[in-house]
């Protein structure tokens, strides 16, 4: 019920911003998994003005090292061709490293944080690093469980912007995982200003990886 309450608070607040809604869609499929390695594909699609503009499209891979139980080390690259303007597409790209602790349990509430730095390419303004933090929260072991999370995200010169979400994560079969949820995202106005955000994600996995 707290959930929900706080769920509506701050869809409430955005829209009385009058903030830009845009929706992103995302689907991750594992490729390798051993006990210390894992290969992700990654895939997303992101519009803004209510569906309506098709904003970035991207695609890429995530390579993780599992280096101890509490502590994986994470790789990565994609390429996200992003249209600025109608008709203008510029290429983007992002390289990112970092670590993240997942799977800690306290009380039926799983926990997991994550810092990764990255670096952005050819995005239509000069090439700049990008520096974030996260934690996420999932409650509950069901198949239907809500989630929440923070994210902080920094440039070389502060603040960039923080991203609050929340949804539930639903698992429909041993194959696949599906999350539905929002997202405000307070950014500084020279990085867009502020926007929320209608987030998808899904996550299959060949049934030939399910023993890992």
């Amino acid at each position: 019920m707290h959930f929900r309450v706080l769920s509506l608070l701050l869809a409430a607040e955005s829209l009385a911003l009058g903030t830009e809604l845009f929706t992103w869609h995302s689907i991750d499929t594992p490729v390798l998994i051993t006990d210390r390695f894992q290969l992700d594909v990654h895939q997303r699609l992101r519009t803004r003005h209510e569906a309506h503009y098709l904003d970035q499209v991207r695609g890429g891979s995530t390579f993780r090292w599992r280096l101890s139980p509490r502590l994986t080390t994470m790789y990565g690259f994609y390429a996200q061709p992003q249209q600025i303007r109608p008709g203008n597409w510029v290429a983007g790209r992002r390289v990112f490293a970092g670590v993240e602790l997942p799977g800690t349990v306290r009380n039926g509430v799983a926990i997991s944080t994550r810092l990764v730095a990255e670096r952005h390419m050819s995005t239509g303004r000069p090439d700049y690093g990008r520096y974030r933090s996260s934690v996420r929260l999932v409650f509950g072991k069901g198949r239907v469980a809500p989630y929440v999370q923070n994210e902080l995200l920094a440039v070389r010169n502060g603040f960039h912007s923080t991203r609050n979400s929340g949804g539930l994560r639903m698992r429909i079969t041993q194959q696949l995982t599906v999350e539905a949820g929002y997202l405000y995202d307070n950014r500084r106005l020279a990085w867009g200003g502020n926007r929320q955000a209608i987030v998808t994600s899904v996550r299959w996995v060949p049934k030939s990886l399910l023993r890992h």
